[in-house]
């Protein structure tokens, strides 16, 4: 928060970038010149804000954000001000490469219209450097900042801050140490006698050679400067012995060391700064729980943080409003965000609690399949290997049981961030209805008639549609196989005769089409063990019109057509 009442609030940065590209095909060749053609503009809004981050009409008068932008404030059609900055990188003739060139905007026009906006003078250095945008890839290595004369480490060192009596008295101290430690070595005193052999070559008897084993001067010794590290108990390491996820997050603390260092300073001078921060993949070489942890000490940073990630765990403690996915759509990308405002407060703990905290590894799905049970959770992803030819994560896939047949939040989540869809459901009443109920309220009220939704026959769970399909033989199969019986199934039928059944009344084995209610029986009991098993002995059928299951085999379809893939045998 700045000091002054007066703050900036960057309109959701990835809203306020409005970006169109120009372009001509790529050049065939290396070999020949880059296209002079491309252009990319790229518009900037800022408008000022209260402290608590609302949106006011006005610049305060006399604050430094007026000074610092002057002319630069513009009025929109409701006379609030603004101000539009435009970054246009472009071909320069005169310096034969793309530059960039930065000019404060007159007025910010809609989106279709946002070229023509009427262009003011040039944005100065000076006027942007108190929102400087600082960059931190995935590579980050304290061990190398310590040396790298531009990182944020020598930055905030090079200059210790002391008085020019502090310094001196310093300096005496280096001087006096490096004599009592060239005085006590027979090495360094060997060593400077041979490199004196150096004035017979320049043919100068004044020149003189020196050894400092320490930097004399302090500005030297700040380049020297070193961090160890010491555990509860252990002997201290410096940080170059340490592994890279300790050096990785050393270089982000030192980063909000600096900006922080950054912020003060510009208070003391009675200026301000709005620093920005683009981290990519903060969770490299971390354990997921300093994943986790990690998040808070982001979130601390005295900066406006745009992080890139692929860590469901990193992703999973941000809120769902901070969040943009991004996807590709044809040669573009595409951003999407999560607008919850018309949603109840229950329905965004379940999406934070439900799928966040626990599936958070669904934002970067080719295509979620949701299913209500365990047993599809364990069987469908052998159906797809035998269908694709590839593991559902090699193929990006999130397959998801949903459980108490509540969809909604998973519709609604991948609704909003355009990730496609599809749903394998049950077809007991129960079920039917808490998909349709989720369904109409996440926008589709006809959605049982959808392509991406394939339902079991009327009254069939996952299981009893698989003893309708036929796969009977080669579930007993998979039970005989498992527990190493002739006949599992005969023997499940003799010790469950006259038990009590779920729903009341007793198991009666002894009716039409007794053996497959044992099988139902005998697999609904054991869905936990058998459905691997049982999906195993399906899907090693050689006729391909037989596996995978014909409602597995039409969902699968509908993720084939909509992703553009193939079946690895394709089904008649």
């Amino acid at each position: 928060m700045f000091v002054w009442s007066c703050s900036l609030l960057i309109r959701g940065i990835l809203a306020a970038v409005r970006q169109k590209i120009h372009s001509s095909p790529c050049p065939d060749s290396p070999g020949q010149l880059l296209p002079r053609d491309r252009k990319a503009i790229i518009d900037l809004l800022i408008r000022p804000a209260d402290d608590a981050g609302n949106v006011i009409a006005a610049f305060p008068g006399g604050s430094y954000w007026t000074e610092l932008f002057g002319l630069g404030i513009s009025q929109d059609e409701n006379h609030a001000d603004f101000v539009g900055i435009r970054a246009t990188l472009a071909w320069s003739m005169p310096q034969g490469e793309y530059r960039v060139e930065r000019k404060f905007l007159k007025e910010w026009l809609a989106p279709q219209d946002f070229e023509r906006a009427e262009e003011r003078e040039r944005v100065s250095a000076h006027q942007l450097e108190p929102l400087s945008l600082h960059y931190i890839d995935a590579k980050r290595d304290m061990d190398e900042d310590l040396r790298a004369r531009t990182s944020f480490w020598r930055r905030l060192t090079d200059d210790l801050g002391l008085d020019d009596t502090s310094i001196a008295a310093a300096e005496t101290l280096l001087s006096d140490l490096n004599r009592q430690l060239v005085d006590g070595s027979a090495v360094l005193k060997h060593v400077g006698d041979h490199l004196g052999g150096i004035k017979g070559v320049l043919a100068s008897d004044k020149a003189t050679v020196d050894i400092s084993p320490v930097a004399r001067r302090l500005r030297d010794l700040a380049k020297g400067l070193d961090v160890s590290i010491t555990g509860a108990g252990d002997l201290s390491f410096p940080l170059a012995r340490h592994g890279m996820g300790t050096r990785s997050l050393a270089s982000l603390m030192v980063f909000q060391a600096f900006a922080r260092w950054r912020s003060q300073q510009a208070m003391q001078e009675h200026n301000s700064v709005h620093t920005f921060l683009a981290l990519e993949e903060p969770e490299a070489h971390l354990h997921p729980h300093a994943q986790r942890a990690l998040y808070s000490q982001v979130q601390a940073m005295q900066a406006q943080v745009m992080v890139s990630t692929h860590s469901s765990y990193f992703a999973s403690q941000a809120k769902l409003g901070q969040l943009r996915l991004f996807r590709k759509d044809g040669a573009a990308s595409k951003v999407c965000s999560l607008d919850i405002s018309n949603l109840s407060r229950d329905d965004v703990q379940k999406l934070e609690n439900r799928i966040m905290v626990t599936r958070g590894d669904l934002l970067f799905s080719s295509a979620l399949l949701l299913f209500e049970g365990e047993t599809e959770e364990a069987a469908l992803p052998v159906f797809a290997e035998r269908y694709w030819g590839n593991s559902i994560h090699q193929l990006g896939l999130s397959f998801v049981p949903v459980g108490g047949n509540d969809y909604f939040p998973f519709v609604w989540l991948a609704k909003s961030l355009e990730i496609p869809w599809f749903i394998l459901s049950d077809a007991e009443s129960q079920p039917l209805h808490m998909l349709k109920s989720s369904l109409c309220k996440a926008g589709f009220p006809n959605g049982l008639q959808l392509a991406n939704v394939v339902t079991m026959d009327p009254g069939n769970d996952f299981e009893a549609q698989l003893i309708a399909d036929g796969y009977a033989p080669e579930i007993e199969a998979a039970f005989n196989s498992y527990y190493q019986k002739q006949d599992y199934i005969s023997e499940h039928m003799e010790s469950q005769k006259g038990q009590k059944k779920k729903g009341g009344g007793l198991k009666d084995f002894n009716v039409p089409d007794g053996r497959n209610l044992a099988i139902l029986d005998a697999l609904s009991s054991q869905k936990t063990s058998m459905a691997v098993p049982c999906a195993t002995h399906i899907a090693a059928i050689t006729d391909d019109s037989r596996t995978p299951p014909p409602r597995v085999r039409m969902i699968f379809k509908e993720i084939s057509a909509k992703l553009g893939w193939a079946a690895r045998t394709p089904p008649p």
